[in-house]
């Protein structure tokens, strides 16, 4: 199936929750969550972390994640493009190893509730069904765009205008994607400039482990989602 690269991608100035990506949740640095389950994956041929910040690098370390270098800053500012880190990486990856890769899986630390399962579930299907793509989502079809309206002046329109009204149960699901895992082909990643198709494959995850870390209102609630399993 050739080699398959994760990819974790930590930058260091995180405005929203300063220092977010080490910020404790449940005990542990939030990006120690998915070092652990990433680590541990048997989909996974190599894991490495991409940040420009000493200490995250010296946190990943502690967590078995070594870091050789810090990314360059002109891949950290509040502009650098996420795939224009990944191409970075890929690049930096096969000139130390003196290979080719065939796959990449980015794993965001934003989602720590993501578990060693859900990576080799999600390779796996990415695999059989032999795509350029994929990406994990959750249904959100409880909030689905035929019940959703907006502004319309001083009051709502229905979001899909036009539409007649649909009972709940005969809608079709939506997804939505969670952003804790995309895997993408190489060729996809460095040629096109994409780490996602028109058309992914996708991988379904519950609700509850779909949290992505971006407000402080987020990481309480993982930290409480994680909490409770200890």
């Amino acid at each position: 199936m050739g080699f398959t690269l994760g990819i974790i991608p930590a930058r260091g100035g995180s405005k929203g929750i300063p220092k977010k990506n080490i910020r404790l949740v449940a005990g542990k640095p939030l990006i120690a969550w998915t070092i652990e389950a990433a680590l541990k994956s048997t989909a996974l041929d190599a894991v490495i972390l991409s940040t420009d910040d000493a200490e995250i690098a010296a946190v990943a370390q502690g967590y078995g994640l070594a870091c050789d270098r810090l990314r360059p800053a002109a891949l950290s500012d509040d502009t650098a493009k996420t795939i224009d880190v990944i191409s970075y990486e890929i690049a930096e990856f096969e000139k130390a190893r003196s290979l080719t890769i065939k796959n990449v899986v980015l794993l965001q630390p934003t989602a720590p509730l993501r578990t060693t399962a859900d990576i080799d579930a999600a390779v796996g299907i990415y695999q059989s069904q032999k795509m350029l793509s994929l990406i994990s989502v959750y249904d959100a079809s409880s909030v689905h765009p035929s019940i959703m309206y907006v502004r319309d002046g001083e009051g709502l329109s229905l979001y899909e205008q036009g539409k007649a009204p649909v009972r709940r149960q005969d809608m079709p699901s939506v997804f939505v994607r969670n952003g804790a895992i995309y895997i993408a082909d190489r060729d996809l990643i460095l040629n096109d400039g994409k780490v996602m198709t028109d058309h992914p494959a996708f991988y379904e995850m519950p609700r509850e482990r779909s949290v992505n870390v971006d407000e402080l209102y987020d990481l309480e609630l993982s930290d409480w989602l994680l909490g409770r399993t200890k």
